[in-house]
């Protein structure tokens, strides 16, 4: 932070130029939305399918399209990636705590819609297949990389220098 004054006349006004940055977390978040969505192309299970007369036999392969929580692990990617976009092309002063904050949020709510398919299609004896592991490793890049960046903005609101910044109270709008 630069501190200058200024003023007209006598009376002095201290200006305080905090340096705006763009947020730690956006190319993780970036990188693991686009492996999410590309995840949810492939193909997440398969399972044979037999037919009533128990004579033709077929492989069936869902991708993560055609699968609920495949969607809704499309869904989230998207919003990563809309996110990660917005942060990345934008500057903000001070930290980025509510967006890191978000993109761990969304990133884990990833990571358990596809831990619980991936314990569901052992019930239904179909088999995994790649897209899952594919859009699972897309959200944990998400989630360390939106971590790292929530944990350093943490540290940057809970610690206090001699100029008071990170202090929180002490930045109110007046």
């Amino acid at each position: 932070m630069d501190r200058s004054s200024e003023g007209r006349g006598r009376t002095l006004t201290r200006v305080d130029h905090w340096e705006a940055r763009a947020s730690m977390a956006a190319p993780a978040i970036l990188i693991g939305a686009l492996v999410v969505i590309v995840g949810t192309f492939l193909d997440w299970a398969s399972g044979i399918v037999i037919d009533a007369t128990t004579t033709q036999t077929e492989t069936v392969d869902l991708s993560g399209l055609n699968v609920p929580d495949g969607r809704i692990v499309m869904g989230i990617g998207l919003a990563l990636l809309v996110m990660a976009t917005l942060m990345w092309a934008n500057k903000r002063v001070g930290s980025w705590f509510d967006a890191d904050l978000l993109g761990v949020t969304l990133s884990t709510i990833a990571i358990g819609t596809i831990v619980a398919f991936l314990i569901d299609v052992g019930d239904t004896g179909r088999s995994v297949e790649i897209g899952t592991y594919v859009s699972l490793a897309g959200a944990v890049i998400a989630f360390i990389g939106g971590l790292a960046a929530l944990l350093r903005s943490g540290s940057d609101r809970a610690t206090v220098d001699d100029e008071g910044r990170g202090d929180v109270g002490r930045r109110a709008a007046a």
